[in-house]
């Protein structure tokens, strides 16, 4: 029998690890939406958008948890209705121990991203992020431990998450040293007497850490050090990896602009295409955002690509981007998401041995013929 999956399992992994939620824009909500994070999850269901009819059907599945892309809460939430279809969904979610999750903005800002995924099922190789947002901070932590318990204190480091570095794990250093003190009123020092100077054979033991784990790493020291006070030092680092909105891919060698168009068709399964200009000449670096992401033409210039892959394309950036050059292909906002939740669906199932699945929805905009 494999051991019982959570709420908190779950939560954590998007949060912390594949798509970061310290990252998402200060205007999202990514992250916990309803949370029950003792609730053991045998099955899980995903979805792009936390309607009322997924709502339905997630519950009508038997899922503990749905996970979205666009949030539930956005804004405050002053009181519950059942007459009004947002409370309504809340209501029907809690009677139903469903827990809710969004990876929203946290996982556009993602070291693989719904961009990289576009990328990678048009056969292009990724080059670059489109537009840089920030970076992925680390700290250099030090502490000074008595010898006799250096290497108590260094696990705990370790364990807390402390000393990775690439595709390497627990790199501290040590270095020797004395350490004086004069215990004062009130102590119950661990070495020494009140009011006398004591000398102590000390290390410093340093590593460096996410900047995310600094508390959880501080504690664990605390912890497993015998003074009462713990001296220790932290240092920002200027080593942080950068990370961005959007993708710049490229092919291996230049195609047809149509044959990229029918390309993107057949891949995001579109039935139709909005172009801002007729299309012409060869694609090989292209620049994607999915979602709503037409007004970052501009990017393009600088960027050096002329063609956008993207939703929601309103007039005026249609026009001032054709003037410049730029060909935005508007791909529309639902059909440059929707297809990473399969992708999503599998990647958790794999890794928690828990049954998925994907909740189509009808598209938010429909052509009428």
């Amino acid at each position: 029998m494999g051991r019982v999956i959570s709420i908190k399992d779950i939560l954590n992994f998007l949060e912390r690890g594949f798509a970061d939620v310290t990252r998402q824009y200060d205007w999202d909500n990514s992250g916990k939406q309803l949370i029950l994070e003792d609730q053991e999850v045998k099955k899980a269901a995903l979805a792009l958008d936390p309607t009322e009819k997924v709502i339905d059907k997630a519950i009508e599945e038997g899922c503990g948890l749905l996970i979205t892309h666009h949030p539930l809460f956005f804004g405050k939430v002053r009181s519950l209705d059942v007459s009004k279809t947002f409370d309504r969904k809340v209501i029907k979610a809690i009677k139903g121990n469903l827990s809710v999750i969004a990876a929203h903005t946290s996982l556009d800002l993602a070291d693989f991203s719904l961009n990289d995924y576009i990328c990678t099922i048009l056969g292009a190789e990724v080059h670059s992020s489109f537009v840089e947002e920030g970076k992925h901070e680390f700290v250099k932590f030090a502490v000074f431990v008595p010898k006799t318990h250096a290497e108590s204190v260094r696990m705990a480091i370790i364990d807390a998450g402390g000393g990775s570095i690439g595709n390497y794990s627990g790199c501290t250093f040590s270095i020797p040293g004395e350490g004086t003190f004069i215990p004062g009123e009130g102590t119950d020092p661990y070495i020494g007497t009140k009011d006398v100077m004591e000398k102590v054979d000390e290390l410093r033991i340093e590593t460096i850490i996410d900047k995310r784990d600094v508390g959880r790493l501080l504690s664990a020291v605390i912890e497993a050090h015998p003074y009462e006070e713990v001296a220790h030092d932290i240092y920002k680092l200027d080593m942080g990896k950068p990370y961005g909105l959007g993708r710049i891919g490229e092919f291996v060698a230049p195609m047809e602009t149509e044959d990229f168009l029918r390309l993107v068709k057949e891949k995001l399964g579109c039935d139709t295409l909005r172009l801002n200009k007729k299309p012409t000449g060869s694609v090989r670096r292209f620049a994607v955002v999915t979602g709503s992401g037409a007004s970052m033409w501009k990017a393009c210039v600088g960027a050096g690509v002329n063609v956008l892959l993207t939703g929601d394309l309103k007039h005026h950036d249609a026009i001032d981007a054709a003037e410049n050059g730029i060909l935005v292909v508007d791909a529309g906002h639902y059909e440059t998401e929707k297809i990473f939740m399969n992708y999503l669906s599998k990647l958790i199932s794999k890794k928690f041995n828990i049954e998925t699945v994907v909740i189509e929805e009808e598209p938010s905009v429909i052509n009428w013929r």
